[in-house]
């Protein structure tokens, strides 16, 4: 079996030296690896499929990814990692070994009956490989070589998410923006075959929303991240059912659609780099309840300023400018006496703070003197 280890890889069938042989014992692969499929996937998938003669096969994609990827499933989850889900993985391995043995072994009389069930479950892995591409956009993380290789063309673009984001439409769980969290919608998300798909619906739109709203607010951005992860980590742990869960995220989705709005609570209101700073020096206990609100916002809004006033195009190369920028801050700081507790971690967070929004107002001023 040297030939079958070796083809597994990357063998190409297509190359004269793989004898009658190496195909005799790749269709022997096929049956094996199909076996290994059946067991991790023991959701009655072809049940489904035959229910509906118009959405069968999607369903029971949609179900067994569903199935997969929950960590309600038996067997799924890892003492050691939260986010680890063994039979997804499992299946990933062994649905790409079956679809190169099938590749070598595709003419062969005695794998043909097994044809329809090779082909749903190459469409359970592309479904998997669309879910996992939509998580790790949502997260600004790259996508994978693997996952790029199988989606191939839908993914053309590593920045734009259309090509994957159809998975939910597909499912009936479409939600491209938070707005669209309707009561339909969330019954649709109750039904056991969809809960962990609306889940990660939810989630990954969750993430996108608070990205967009959050822009450059390190401070909020990293709680509505932390606070998910939190709601993950329970749910994991089955200490929050699939409805719970559910319940709690469409809580946070209203949240999120309101922190657009958060700045408007002050007078005047806050822009959005104003509010990120604000929410940087509040984060200061004894600021809060000295200071108040309303001092704190004031203390925001010049720091905004003096950002405005002090940046220079160069400032990532001249040490003069970023020298000067930093001695203002701390004068302004000064100034209204904060922090009351003279916490030196909070002015080291407002300097983050301050020189993490420099290079967007550097770039606005090079772009503005174009």
């Amino acid at each position: 079996m040297a030939a079958l280890r070796e083809f597994t890889h990357d063998a190409d069938p297509t190359d004269p030296s793989v004898g009658r042989r190496d195909v005799d014992e790749a269709a022997q692969l096929v049956h094996s690896l199909v076996g290994s499929l059946r067991e991790i996937v023991t959701l009655d998938w072809k049940a489904i499929q035959n229910a509906d003669v118009r959405r069968g096969f999607i369903d029971a994609v949609s179900a067994t990814t569903n199935f997969l990827r929950s960590p309600l499933t038996d067997g799924n989850t890892d003492p050691e990692d939260p986010n680890a889900r063994p039979l997804a993985d499992a299946f990933r391995s062994l649905s790409s070994k079956l679809d190169r043995a099938w590749a070598l072994a595709a003419g062969h009389q005695d794998i043909q009956p097994l044809l329809p069930e090779v082909q749903f479950y190459k469409e359970v892995r592309v479904w998997m490989a669309k879910y996992d591409a939509r998580e790790r956009l949502s997260r600004g993380e790259p996508i994978t070589d693997e996952v790029r290789r199988l989606l191939g063309e839908l993914l053309v673009d590593s920045a734009e998410s259309t090509g994957v984001v159809d998975i939910y439409q597909e499912a009936g769980l479409e939600l491209q923006r938070l707005d669209a969290i309707t009561p339909a919608w969330t019954e649709e998300a109750k039904k056991p075959s969809k809960t962990q798909l609306a889940i990660e619906a939810l989630k990954a739109t969750i993430l996108e929303e608070a990205a967009r709203v959050t822009r450059g607010n390190e401070v909020r951005s990293k709680q509505f991240s932390e606070r998910i992860n939190e709601l993950m980590l329970k749910y994991t742990n089955k200490q929050l059912t699939a409805a719970e869960i559910i319940a709690r995220l469409i809580e946070m989705a209203q949240e999120v659609r309101a922190e657009a709005d958060r700045g408007t609570q002050f007078s005047p209101p806050l822009g959005t780099d104003e509010l990120s700073v604000y929410d940087v020096i509040a984060q200061n206990p004894s600021a809060v309840d000295v200071k108040g609100d309303d001092t704190l916002a004031q203390i925001a809004r010049e720091l905004v300023t003096i950002m405005q006033r002090d940046i220079r195009t160069d400032w990532t190369v001249r040490d003069d400018v970023k020298a000067k920028l930093r001695s203002s801050i701390k004068r302004l700081l000064r100034k209204y006496k904060y922090p009351p507790d003279q916490q030196s971690e909070a002015i080291v967070n407002v300097m983050h703070q301050m020189e993490s929004l420099a290079p967007r107002y550097a770039e606005e001023l090079q772009g503005a003197s174009a």
